[in-house]
């Protein structure tokens, strides 16, 4: 079962709906805000698709962004071992490391992501998104999948030329990084085509990811290889702030096959982020029209 938001024929306001293979069933008095539908487990979600009035197919409308404006946005850097030969080697890193990025960033599927005229040598970075259902603090690890809602697509682009300069990379702080320059651009955060509920992924710690770009596979791998899977991810972040109903984590992105250099985007540039249970979220990097 899946959330979907989405312009529906004649109606000019988002709606937000369960789909249920290619028909969706519209949620009346949510006013397009999914947050009170990510509360509720799958045979909720049912009873409510079953009351459904409305209903439209999914070839008849346009796709949105499932989540609009969640509280937070929380990504992952560097968070996959970069071969599977390495799977089983210790790491020494004690903690994930987290950046954010502002609700200016999201746009849907088949929207395009701007160029930006600060912004070059832009790459996208498609990685599977946690939608965080039930608030939490502290949470154990153990506990992790209860605060789970279900699992997006995520596309953290990002703008490599906007980094730190080479003047301070001998500071203190060289070993942390300031990730608004290159990742809070606006529409820098693709997210979709849906959110599928947890109950449909069996395990979200082995999922298949693969990017192509202009109908090239560029990246290849499985959620397996992450250092810190989704429940250590969900644990370290609620030591930090509280997790919010609504709140996007992307779980960082699968690292280039050995000896494989970034590709930059240029406009026109179609990009597809495929996760296997989830679906496909497209979209093309240029000039908005």
């Amino acid at each position: 079962m899946k959330i979907i938001r989405y312009l529906a024929p004649l109606n000019g306001h988002p709606e937000v709906g369960i789909l249920v293979g290619q028909s969706i069933y519209e949620i009346p008095a949510v006013c397009g805000n999914p947050i009170p539908l990510l509360l509720l487990d799958s045979q909720g979600l049912e009873k409510i698709s079953e009351q459904a009035i409305t209903k439209h197919e999914i070839s008849d409308v346009k796709l949105l962004s499932p989540v609009s404006k969640p509280r937070k946005i929380f990504a992952l850097a560097a968070n996959y071992h970069p071969h599977d030969k390495w799977l089983d080697i210790d790491v020494d890193v004690e903690t994930p490391t987290v950046f954010s990025k502002p609700i200016t960033a999201i746009i849907g599927p088949d929207e395009t992501i701007p160029c930006h005229a600060i912004a070059t040598r832009v790459v996208e970075e498609i990685e599977l998104g946690v939608v965080i259902g039930n608030p939490g603090r502290n949470i154990p690890v153990s506990k992790a999948f209860e605060h789970v809602f279900g699992y997006t697509i995520m596309n953290d682009v990002s703008a490599r030329s906007l980094g730190f300069s080479e003047l301070r990379k001998d500071t203190p702080s060289k070993h942390w990084f300031d990730w608004l320059n290159g990742k809070w651009l606006d529409g820098y955060c693709p997210v979709g085509p849906w959110i599928v509920h947890k109950s449909e992924i069996e395990n979200p710690n082995d999922l298949e990811i693969t990017t192509n770009v202009n109908n090239t596979i560029k990246v290849q791998g499985t959620t397996k290889r992450m250092k810190f899977d989704i429940q250590k991810q969900i644990a370290y972040l609620s030591n930090i702030c509280t997790l919010e109903t609504g709140d996007l984590i992307a779980t960082g992105v699968v690292p280039l096959r050995e000896g494989q250099d970034e590709t930059m985007l240029n406009p026109g540039d179609q990009i597809e982020g495929a996760i296997d249970g989830i679906g496909i979220l497209k979209n093309t990097f240029g000039y908005p029209s």
